[in-house]
């Protein structure tokens, strides 16, 4: 196995960044958003505020549990706002029947609740990350039949990127879109890291423009929204909501943020430590196999010098 992959992408040229900022005006920025919630303890209050900010914002879906079902279609009939609904989430290891029965539940109860007939649910299902290492065809198989059971619904499909090496985020995204689904995905936001420009390019890389690409996971400001269009939209033609979403519970920090960053486009690819959005700065957190290769990528890193500075950071120090 190669112990040194490619050192991650931790470089912005000023010139692209400028270019997605001055592009980046607030009404294409929420079109980009799915606005999250999935917190096991979300009552049906914040559920109702996310919905209102989703529909003034006039963001791409709103993004919940598939037991908000019976409530998030009645919420957004008429607005123009999809529904998105998580499948087997967050670890992924339901059957694929399971998978299947439930992707297909949830469509059909959304379509008779919200009246609009088809297209306004999404389903983002997670992947079973160990049968996949064990069994590749076996994700095919996964993904296959969420797309089927979907029943023409957009489906997105959520491959734990920090589970696994450079190669396997390339061939699992070349799974997806030999599977039928329309995008791929980084993370639940409940892995060791969530989204980096390194593997959000990466996935553009593998599926090319056809099929589209979802950063979900840490998101909170605007630096990282641009960052993160430079890897995997960096061109125009793909910032559009059927190439590139951004999952983010927090719409409100990206659009506030937005405005100091225009102000001061530089804050978009300096001060910050390049660690903190790369895949090996969070080598402790990963498991031992992908631990040893990030720290074997560390030592030929132009930015190793500032590890430990991103280190004392994390730790409080």
């Amino acid at each position: 196995m190669d112990e040194t992959p490619s050192l991650p992408l931790v470089d912005f040229p000023p010139d692209a960044m400028e270019e997605i900022i001055s592009w980046l005006t607030p009404e294409r920025l929420t079109a980009l958003i799915d606005a999250t919630d999935l917190k096991a303890d979300t009552p049906e209050g914040k559920i109702r505020a996310l919905a209102e900010t989703a529909i003034r914002y006039r963001c791409a879906s709103v993004c919940v549990n598939p037991v908000e079902v019976d409530l998030l279609p009645r919420l957004l009939a008429g607005t123009g706002v999809k529904e998105c609904y998580v499948i087997d989430f967050p670890l992924g290891k339901s059957t694929i029947g399971m998978k299947a029965r439930q992707t297909a539940d949830v469509v059909t109860q959304s379509r008779a609740v919200r009246g609009e007939g088809r297209g306004w649910v999404e389903l983002d299902m997670v992947i079973n990350v160990g049968r996949f290492r064990d069994a590749p065809e076996y994700t095919w198989q996964e993904i296959a039949a969420v797309v089927d059971a979907a029943d023409g619904e957009i489906v997105k499909v959520i491959i734990r990127s920090s589970e696994l090496r450079d190669e396997d985020i390339t061939l699992v995204c070349r799974i997806a879109q030999e599977a039928g689904a329309h995008f791929v995905k980084n993370s639940t936001g409940m892995e060791a890291f969530g989204a980096t420009p390194d593997h959000i390019r990466r996935m553009r890389e593998a599926v090319g423009p056809r099929t589209g690409v979802k950063a979900a996971g840490g998101i909170r400001n605007a630096q990282d929204a641009v960052r993160l269009i430079f890897a995997g939209a960096p061109t125009p033609e793909l910032r559009t909501p059927d190439r590139f979403r951004i999952g983010t519970s927090n719409p409100d920090g990206l659009l506030s943020t937005r405005e100091a960053l225009r102000g001061n486009s530089a804050l978009a690819w300096t001060g910050f430590i390049p660690c903190s959005i790369c895949p090996s700065g969070y080598a402790e957190e990963q498991s031992p196999e992908l631990g040893r290769i990030s720290l074997a990528r560390c030592q030929h890193c132009p930015y190793q010098a500032r590890r430990e500075e991103w280190r004392r950071q994390k730790s409080g120090g």
